[in-house]
């Protein structure tokens, strides 16, 4: 065959399958979708809508011959996601392709890293987005290496007969699939929050799916800001997404003009929205159909990467999204504490700085324990990039003289010498910063607030700015991220001239937020909605029915609810109230392991059998580590003794590796797989090394966050391990232990 052909609507529907090697022989249509049509002519592959009756319409030319995207068969699905991405960074505005695939244009044409980066990294795919002028997108060669775009052969002559041949393509009947072979290699993936019913209709899931708190939150008007709160499982997002598209559908019907904009703190999150949107949308307006409505699905990061127009100032940001840009982040900060240790001059100045900040400075040197570096990244993002305080600066004065107030649940920096030893550390990492050309998240998001309030951004608000705003996973944004918000919004008025209030729909859940980023800087008020966010006074919606897990894990969760720390945020942190929907399952688990090696072996083997057992696969098993540094050895010595045997997951970003998983199971961490659920979850490293009862209160409320988010991950099967040499079970699970919620067990013994 020379090449394969699909209309955006099937290339978009691709993501929604699990699609194996074999696949690629025949790209056979799915059985489970009758809305895909496949048709052979000539030479060339046709995957069309069944409905389709213009030629008008763009497509996707992928070359099947040689040099072509699909030459190399150990990549054909990696190489596929990466071409579903591409196609919706061109044909909607949900995605922008990663600065990590280090995107080349000249012209028309343009190429992307084929494969993540220390997987065959050299790889290059080649794309032309107006092929002969036209509005489709050609999909050319595969190269092993970079290559002058001069020295390709396009073949576009295969381009032009899949053109030419399309209309007949359209006018052919379908010949029935069962009756030649089965669609091997494509299911329907089960990828999308548990209760989700693939099939429904979205006027049936508002008439007879949403409980009467998600149907209320549904029908709130465009007058003002609401909140949706509610615990992990009770359908923040996919209430989101429903209003969502119920409101764009509506909106278009009337020939309302909008602009509806969708923001999530990850691109995981902007993938798992998408596959909620097109599973419910028949109308095509999640696909850009609409003539008046306009949808956009994206990261905060990627907007404020299109408004600042880095790629013209050859600017990189440190990351956009992910654990790459945290680790060098992290790096960095650990190479400026190397510095100010080896320097004399530096080590005299900042003799005096408090005793506890000394001794976890030197387990920093020692190797020891890094909390202090995740304190820094903390009151960088909180306090110093968020409010652009800088040392030298008047605002530096007030930071290190403690004129303005930080918030309690930060690093205790009790005297000013500490907050100027801060400080200076900030001075140092924003050098390296500067000889590498980059910035970090923290530091572009400050620059994108500015160019929010800009005179520059005045003049093109009314253009680029929504009418509407969703904002998935509040919780995850940081104050200054929040401040964003309210200034996207267009700015209307009534009938009576009076300014409308932002219509700003937000989902959250605190307790499932791993860092004290939300926190505020400055101002008597700690609350998630104060002055600076625009966002104050809004409407409140509680959900309250869980339908992710079983009633046994809903009560663990009640019982980990109440030992978090006790933090002032007025209204918002109320008491753990899911009611669970889901049969009764067993009770969640606990095992303390002697040592590492013990837990590891043990874990990664019993994940194992179960991966193979359950139904859906590995994609339904997840090992959760709640410690960074045990996770990062673990990645090392999984690799080695059981590779091949689970997909790890390191950062926030879509996994395309997931929906292909196999009988593979996951290993990540809690923060990395938030929006995802699993049947059975192995919960790891709940030591009471990672916050000691002496910690300060930021660093337990992190922890105990990071054991809500992993165990509410779980649907029906829970178990817990620590590990006695680094300390043991954490106090933090006591309560449970003693009101029998979580039940103790030994550890297997070992064969003979």
């Amino acid at each position: 065959m020379k090449a394969l052909v699909l209309t955006k609507i099937v290339l978009f529907k691709l993501s929604q399958f699990a699609i194996s090697e074999e696949w690629f022989e025949n790209f056979w249509a799915p059985d489970q979708d009758p809305k895909i049509k496949r048709v052979v002519v000539e030479d060339i592959i046709y995957l069309l809508d069944s409905d389709i009756d213009d030629d008008n319409c763009s497509i996707i030319v992928i070359n099947l011959e040689k040099n072509g995207p699909f030459s190399e068969k150990d990549s054909c699905t990696s190489i596929l996601d990466r071409i579903i991405t591409v196609g919706r960074s061109i044909y909607t505005d949900s995605v922008n392709i990663p600065v990590s695939w280090r995107k080349h244009t000249e012209g028309s044409i343009f190429s992307i890293q084929a494969m993540p980066r220390g997987i065959n990294w050299k790889r290059r795919l080649h794309f032309d987005m107006r092929p002969r002028s036209n509005k489709d997108l050609y999909v050319f060669s595969l190269m092993e290496e970079t290559v002058l775009f001069k020295n390709i052969n396009k073949n576009i002559e295969i381009y032009d007969k899949a053109k030419e041949l399309l209309i007949e393509a359209i006018l052919q009947p379908v010949v029935s699939q069962k009756q030649i072979t089965t669609s091997a290699g494509i299911i329907l993936s089960r990828r999308l929050p548990q209760g989700f019913i693939q099939g429904a209709s979205l006027d049936q899931w508002y008439q007879s799916k949403l409980t009467d708190e998600q149907r209320n939150f549904v029908d709130k008007p465009h007058d003002g800001p609401v909140r949706l709160r509610g615990a992990a499982g009770t359908g923040k997002t996919l209430s989101l997404v429903i209003k969502f598209l119920r409101d764009a559908i509506q909106s278009e019907n009337n020939c309302k003009v909008l602009k509806i904009g969708f923001l999530t703190h990850s691109s995981a999150s902007v993938d798992l929205i998408n596959s909620i949107g097109e599973s419910l949308d028949s109308t095509g307006i999640f696909y850009g159909g609409g003539k008046y409505v306009k949808l956009e699905v994206r990261t905060l990061y990627d907007l404020s990467h299109k408004n600042l127009n880095f790629e013209l100032d050859q600017l990189v940001p440190l990351s956009l999204d992910g654990r790459e840009g945290r680790k060098l982040q992290a790096e960095l900060i650990h190479s400026v504490i190397n510095e100010i240790e080896s320097s004399n001059i530096a080590k005299s100045s900042f003799q005096n700085i408090s005793k506890h900040i000394k001794e976890k400075i030197s387990s920093v040197i020692k190797g020891e324990n890094n909390l202090f570096i995740s304190e820094v990244m903390n009151e960088f993002a909180s306090v110093l990039d968020s409010g652009g305080i800088r040392s030298g600066e008047e605002k530096g004065e007030k930071y290190a003289k403690g004129v303005s107030k930080r918030p309690t649940w930060l690093m205790s920096l009790p005297e000013e010498i500490d907050r100027r030893f801060i400080l200076d550390i900030h001075r140092r990492y924003r050098k390296l910063l500067g000889e590498m050309n980059t910035l970090s998240v923290d530091q572009m998001i400050g620059d994108f607030n500015s160019f929010l309030d800009s005179n520059r951004w005045d003049r093109i608000r009314e253009r680029d700015g929504y009418d509407v705003l969703f904002v998935d996973e509040l919780h995850l944004f940081t104050s200054i991220e929040r401040q964003t918000l309210h200034k996207l919004i267009r700015s209307t008025t009534d009938e009576q001239g009076v300014r409308k209030r932002p219509a700003i729909f937000m989902a959250y859940d605190l307790k499932q937020s791993p860092r004290d980023t939300f926190a505020n800087y400055g101002g008597d008020s700690q609350n998630l909605f104060s002055a600076s966010t625009g966002l104050q006074g809004s409407d409140l919606v509680n959900l309250k029915r869980v339908f992710r897990y079983t009633p046994q894990i809903s009560e663990f969760l009640a019982d980990l609810d109440a030992s978090f720390p006790a933090i002032d945020i007025p209204g918002e942190w109320d008491a753990y109230s899911g009611e669970a929907e889901l049969d009764n399952g067993i009770k969640p688990e606990l095992t303390a392991f002697t040592n590492e090696k013990e837990l590891f072996s043990t874990v990664f083997s019993e994940a194992i059998q179960t991966a193979r057992s359950i139904e859906g696969g590995g994609r339904r098993v997840a090992v959760l580590c709640a410690s960074e540094e045990m996770f990062d050895k673990y990645l090392v010595s999984a690799k080695m003794e059981f590779s091949g045997r689970y997909v790890p997951i390191v950062d926030r970003d879509p996994s395309s590796e997931l929906r292909h998983a196999g009988k593979r199971f996951v290993f990540s961490m809690p923060e990395y797989v938030a929006g995802l659920q699993f049947d059975t979850v192995f919960l790891i490293h709940v030591d009471s090394s990672e916050a000691p009862q002496y910690s300060d209160d930021g660093s337990r409320r992190s922890f105990i966050s990071n054991i809500y988010l992993g165990s509410s991950r779980a649907e029906n099967v829970l178990k817990i391990s620590s590990c006695l040499s680094r300390g043991g079970t954490s106090d933090v699970l006591n309560m449970a232990v003693e009101r029998g919620s979580l039940v103790v067990s030994s550890p297997p013994r070992k064969k003979p």
